[in-house]
Parts: structure tokens; C-alpha cells; sequence
């Protein structure tokens, strides 16, 4: 953004909260486009006269070929023609009009008489920006038509008129490029001191909230060293006072729990040997009354397997005398049949040899 001088004089920074003094980030900020604006002018005020220069040159170098627009740019914008207009137009010379010039000088010289004492002397292109136009700045005047520039002549009786209107270009120029440069530096010495005291000013300020923090950090903290000194021993001797109470109370705990347990251990012994007595018993009991058992039931098997054995040892019997006659009945079959299969192929034979 663009500063002015009222910006910097009429600046507020927000306050605050708690402690005396500007935001910080706030000034900072501010300050950054101080500078941006002091070098933008600085910058700007170096292309200008660098401009100045180059016309100044180019004026020196070329009078007649400068435009129009450059002539606007250096602050002539009361001259709305070509720059020969401005600085006259002469007409070239040739063999025929030295030999007219020759021939007909007093005709010239009288001819130019009346028109010399007719026209006031022409006003130099400074006065009449100056005077023409006071109500206008200088340089800000807008544009006019180009005034009536009379050309030269054979003789070269106009000739004082151009080069005056030139010298006036000429010194405009110059006198504007002095105006610019010298209010340039004036703003720029007058932006140069009011920063340096806004510097100066927010230095002190700066030095003074620096000295009051310091010495508000150094008491804020000697008052948390002597609060945590404090505190750390009450912490230390609350701490050794539960240690001590807790050591005393477990000590208290840990008697009553191992008499507490030597009495469960003796109980719990005493109940376990004479549930192993009556165990034991019980199993001694159990254990005969099984034997016995064992013994009626071996016995009693035994004589069931006797009798099984006695049975099957008879079914045996019956069953070897039912084979072996079964047998011979079968021999005595199998053996019937063979001999009467003996017979009946020999009655085959006979028969046989009778059809023969």
C-alpha cells in the first residue's frame, strides 16, 4: 500500500492484553511497509532522474527529433505540434535561392520591415508556461494547440525566434528536472528523519518493555525457586512421614499375617493327618472287603467255568461218536454207490457188443 506522512503520524497499534506496550508482530509489520514504501520512492525517484538524464541527452544529442510524448513526460505539454513545429522548419538551401537572395535583398529587407515592427518580440516557451497559465502547476498545464511558429525564410530573418523557443524547451526542461530532484530529496531527507526518530522511538520503547520484562522474569522466577523449594520439602518430609507410618504398618500386617498363618498351617496339618488316618482306614477296609470279593467271585467263576467245561467236554463226546458214525454211514453209502456204478457200466459193455 501507499504511505503518506499522515499514515505515519496517525498509526495505532493495538495494545496488549497483559503487559504494557504495542503488539509486537503489529509494529514489525508496520515497519516492513514502511520500507517497502521509502524503497519503492527511493527506486522511483532514481528512474525519474534517470529519465531526466536520458532526455537531457537526447536534447543535446537531437533537438529536432524529440516527440511530442517525451515532450509531455518532461512536464512540456503546452506544445501539442511536432517537434519541428516547436523548433522551426527551415528550408534547405540551394544554389537557386542564394542567387535570389542575391538579387533581391532590398526587396526582402523591405518586405520584413513592417512585419518586424508589426510583431511583438515572441515570449520564450518558460514565460509562457509560467505566466500564460498560472492557475496550472508547473508542468501539469494540459496540452494546447501548437502556437504559429513562423518559418525561416531565404534571408533567415526568424532565425533569433526558433533558437529563443529552443533555449525555452531547453530551460524548461532543466528547471523542471531541478524542481523534481529537489523535492524528491526533500521527501526523501524529510521520510528519512521522521524514520530514524520512529526508529529511535520504538528502540527506547523496545529497551524500556525489555528492561521491565527482564526484571518482571527475574522476579517471577526467584518467587517459583523459593515457592519450589518450599514445596519440595514439604513434599520430602510428607513423604518420609507416610514411609515411615507404612513401614510401621506393614511390619504390623506382616506379624499378624505369619501368626495368622502358623495358626491356619498348624489346623490345616492336624485335619490333614487325621483325614489321612481315616483314609488309610477306610482303604484298609475297602482293600479286604474287595479281597474277599475278589475271592467269592474267583471262586464262584471257577466253578461256573467247571461246569461250562464239563458240558462242553460232553457236547464234545456226543459230537466225536455223531462224526465217527456219521462217517461210517457215509463210507458204507459212498461205497454202495460205487458198486453200483461198477455194475451198471459192465451191463453197458454187454449191450453194446449184442447191437454189434
Amino acid at each position: 500500500m501507499a504511505l503518506t506522512p499522515d499514515d505515519l503520524l496517525n498509526k495505532e497499534f493495538p495494545e496488549t492484553k497483559f503487559r504494557p506496550g504495542y503488539e509486537k508482530d503489529a509494529v514489525d509489520d508496520f515497519l516492513d511497509d514502511v520500507v517497502v514504501e521509502f524503497r519503492r520512492l527511493i527506486q522511483e525517484n532514481e528512474d525519474l532522474k534517470a529519465q531526466v538524464a536520458a532526455l537531457e541527452e537526447q536534447l543535446e544529442e537531437h533537438p529536432a527529433n524529440l516527440e511530442p510524448d517525451e515532450l509531455k513526460d518532461a512536464g512540456l505539454s503546452g506544445y501539442a505540434g511536432t517537434a519541428a513545429e516547436v523548433t522551426g522548419t527551415f528550408a534547405p538551401i540551394t544554389e537557386d535561392s542564394e542567387a535570389e537572395a542575391e538579387v533581391e535583398p532590398e526587396a526582402s529587407e523591405e518586405t520584413d520591415a513592417p512585419e518586424s515592427e508589426e510583431q511583438p518580440e515572441a515570449p520564450s516557451a518558460q514565460d509562457s508556461a509560467v505566466t500564460a497559465y498560472p492557475e496550472y502547476p508547473l508542468g501539469t498545464r494540459p496540452a494546447q494547440p501548437a502556437p504559429e511558429v513562423q518559418t525561416v525564410d531565404e534571408s533567415g530573418a526568424d532565425a533569433d525566434g526558433v533558437a529563443s523557443t529552443a533555449t525555452g524547451v531547453l530551460a524548461m526542461a532543466q528547471k523542471l528536472h531541478d524542481q523534481y530532484v529537489a523535492e524528491g530529496e526533500q521527501t526523501r531527507a524529510a521520510y528519512i528523519a521522521e524514520g530514524e526518530q520512529t526508529r529511535a522511538a520504538y528502540i527506547a520503547e523496545g529497551e524500556q518493555t525489555r528492561a521491565a520484562y527482564i526484571s518482571e522474569g527475574e522476579e517471577t522466577r526467584a518467587a517459583y525457586i523459593s515457592e519450589g523449594e518450599t514445596t519440595r520439602e514439604q513434599y520430602i518430609t510428607e513423604g518420609e512421614q507416610t514411609r515411615a507410618a507404612y513401614i510401621s504398618e506393614g511390619e504390623t500386617t506382616r506379624d499378624q499375617y505369619i501368626a495368622e498363618g502358623e495358626k491356619t498351617r498348624a489346623e490345616y496339618i492336624a485335619e490333614a493327618e487325621r483325614k489321612r488316618a481315616e483314609i488309610v482306614t477306610e482303604a484298609e477296609t475297602r482293600a479286604e472287603n474287595m479281597i474277599e470279593e475278589a475271592e467269592l467271585t474267583s471262586s464262584r467263576t471257577l466253578a461256573v467255568l467247571e461246569r461250562k467245561k464239563a458240558d462242553l467236554e460232553t457236547k464234545v463226546s456226543e459230537l466225536t461218536s455223531f462224526e465217527r458214525d456219521y462217517r461210517a454211514r457215509l463210507k458204507d453209502y459212498i461205497e454202495g454207490q460205487l458198486a453200483d456204478l461198477n455194475s451198471r457200466g459192465s451191463i453197458e459193455k454187454e449191450a453194446t457188443g449184442a447191437e454189434l
